[in-house]
């Protein structure tokens, strides 16, 4: 598996949205909650750009493997952690169908596409363009 340009083991990546996943039900279940979503998912973000901003990024000077490599460090833990803040309340059929949506969208989301079309768009960059 890899996330940016680093290989990552899957046991290591499933253990790491597993405990974001049980720190969104916590969120969630505490008082507040809605703070903590905010606060989470900022906290996520920040350390998608930290992270990639101590990495280096990857290599090149193309802005959109830079968003790119940002959404696959940011991306599975913000989606991990808010479907653990949804599920925190509801019906195990409501937990369920969050978490397989969660799947499907962590594993069909287009980190590349969108990730040059976010800098397209916001930096202005012709990127890959005909």
């Amino acid at each position: 598996m890899q996330v940016g340009p680093y290989p990552v083991s899957i046991p290591v990546a499933a253990v790491v949205l597993a405990v974001v996943l049980l720190i969104g039900v916590a969120a969630g279940r505490a008082k507040g909650r809605l703070v903590l979503l905010v606060v989470g998912l900022v906290t996520v973000v920040v350390f998608g750009i930290v992270v990639n901003a101590a990495t280096g990024g990857p290599p090149g000077d193309d802005p959109a493997a830079e968003v790119t490599a940002l959404y696959q460090f940011a991306l599975p833990p913000a989606v991990a952690f808010t479907a653990g803040w949804l599920c925190a309340h509801g019906s195990w059929l409501r937990r369920l169908v969050v978490l397989a949506l969660a799947a499907v969208l962590l594993a069909s989301f287009p980190y590349v596409a969108a990730g040059r079309a976010t800098a397209d768009s916001l930096l202005g960059s012709q990127v890959g363009g005909p």
